[in-house]
């Protein structure tokens, strides 16, 4: 079950993770999705960069999460691995055209197939590179993947070995700490239990987020090296 965590022991060992690179599993319903995303993106009037690893989010969605901060290369990028026709033309209304060959910038890269994780790390990777470069404290550079869910559902489908997710979360998650940064990655409640056992050890906490009938947020956080678990607390 773990060692229940008193605030002060897990505000000081969340900041550490903080300052060292981290990551964090985000398991939610749908409803608390977003003011996870929120909160873990950093609030608008600080300095933070975002890289975002796009499976269901439309462009605009990731921009409006982005806003009110600039949108160039030093400061966002893009990774666009949404199913191909909902790509097209989410990007196609925000860059105001019918078609899309164009980039929407420099910042924006899509990888058509989402079950080639060599392009995706290449791509995410490089978008750390850019963005990174200008940031001057930890967690400043912060990464948002938007869903395992269709990542998990190609393993049970068998386009993917569970190895291979593995390697490839293994990878991301590492880049992340390599650069100082802080990532979340989303994933529902019902996803398949097997494999969130699986993942889960290559992220430093797990954030569980609910929402009540009332429609209230609440969340709790278990940290994994010292095992501390919080009890349920408001966002």
């Amino acid at each position: 079950m773990g060692e229940h965590a008193d605030a002060e022991a897990f505000s000081t060992e969340l900041a550490a993770l903080k300052r060292d690179g981290c990551n964090v599993l985000v398991v939610s319903d749908a409803a608390g999705r977003d003011a996870a995303c929120e909160r873990l993106l950093g609030a608008p009037e600080l300095d933070r960069r975002h890289v975002f690893l796009e499976t269901s989010s439309d462009v605009s969605t990731v921009l409006d999460r982005h806003s009110p901060r600039r949108t160039d290369p030093s400061t966002l990028g893009v990774v666009d691995a949404t199913p191909a026709t909902g790509a097209r033309s989410a990007a196609a209304a925000s860059s105001g055209t019918s078609d899309l060959p164009t980039p929407l910038g420099e910042w924006y890269e899509r990888v058509d197939d989402p079950t080639d994780f060599a392009a995706l790390t290449t791509a995410v990777t490089d978008a750390f590179d850019r963005v990174a470069e200008s940031a001057d404290n930890p967690s400043e550079l912060r990464l948002c993947v938007d869903g395992l869910d269709p990542f998990f559902d190609t393993v049970r489908s068998g386009d993917v070995s569970e190895e291979r997710l593995f390697r490839f979360l293994h990878l991301l998650t590492s880049s992340v700490r390599s650069v100082d940064g802080m990532g979340h990655f989303h994933v529902s409640t019902s996803a398949d239990d097997a494999l969130l056992a699986t993942v889960e050890p290559l992220f430093d906490a797990t954030l569980s987020v609910e929402t009540g009938a009332e429609g209230t947020v609440r969340q709790r956080w278990r940290l994994h090296d010292s095992g501390r678990v919080t009890d349920w607390f408001a966002f």
